[in-house]
């Protein structure tokens, strides 16, 4: 599988970088939570990443402009009370396969810690429940038992089985093999559609973790937006369901899996 970085613009002098990876999966809690980073920072895009192992397609834009099909980095030099700069890495798609998906997971750490040296990895992605929910919980898993105790201390709520699947889970792995230490923080979903309320949950879970004053205005807008597609596969899934369906306990629920 063929992987390219084209650099944009040369990045130097970052102050002990965070890498934080959100990419599309289920409900787009992830690539929601960092297209919403990048807007609020103003975040500087420097590099775009071609693989192709990803699906076979263009993107055109609202102007009839098309483009590859690709994933994109950017940087923000934190000049408030934060002690890292960080860099961004979201993008379409993710791989088709799961190789493609190793590969690049191994090209993205490999090239951040070339380039960066970044001190940590954080993945942003989804929680998924198949249950509806007006507030999301957020849901955390890390490298190392001293970072997990990190995330309970500011109440995120940790995974205690399951798996973490596609590029937002193994970028995480990958990155501990690389001797990163980091996290995932996956938001609360229902996976049946575009779940902004879930980005906001983990945002501003990040937000606390990585001391980030964010604000939420555009992300509430986008949810009141999101709201009517919500409703519309709530009352489809009511009526789908069977009597003995309505008595499966949340726990069982819950057992659906995680994926992110």
């Amino acid at each position: 599988m063929k992987i390219e970085f084209v650099e944009r613009e040369k990045v130097d002098g970052l102050r002990d970088p965070i890498l934080i990876s959100g990419l599309p999966g289920s409900g787009l809690v992830g690539k929601v939570a960092v297209d919403h980073l990048v807007e609020e920072l103003s975040a500087i895009h420097f590099a775009e990443v071609y693989c192709d192992g990803m699906a076979a397609q263009i993107f055109v834009d609202s102007t009839g402009v098309a483009a590859l099909n690709r994933n994109d980095l950017f940087y923000w030099r934190n000049k408030g009370k934060g002690n890292h700069d960080l860099i961004l890495y979201t993008g379409d798609s993710q791989p088709a396969s799961a190789e493609g998906e190793y590969e690049l997971s191994a090209s993205i750490a490999s090239y951040a810690k070339t380039n960066f040296h970044p001190s940590e990895l954080l993945t942003l992605g989804a929680y998924v429940t198949g249950n509806f929910t007006e507030t999301p919980k957020v849901y955390g898993s890390a490298t190392d038992e001293d970072y997990v105790r990190r995330l309970t201390e500011l109440g995120i709520s940790l995974m205690e089985e399951g798996a973490i699947t596609g590029m937002n889970g193994l970028l995480l792995g990958i990155a501990k093999l690389h001797g990163f230490r980091g996290c995932s923080l996956l938001g609360e979903t229902s996976g049946y559609a575009v779940d902004p309320k879930a980005s906001k949950s983990v945002l501003t879970a990040l937000g606390k973790l990585l001391n980030l004053n964010l604000d939420f205005t555009a992300l509430d807008e986008r949810a009141k937006q999101a709201q009517s597609v919500l409703k519309s596969v709530q009352n489809w899934q009511a009526s789908q369901q069977e009597p003995q369906e309505t008595s499966q306990s949340d726990e069982a629920r819950k057992k659906l899996g995680y994926i992110s």
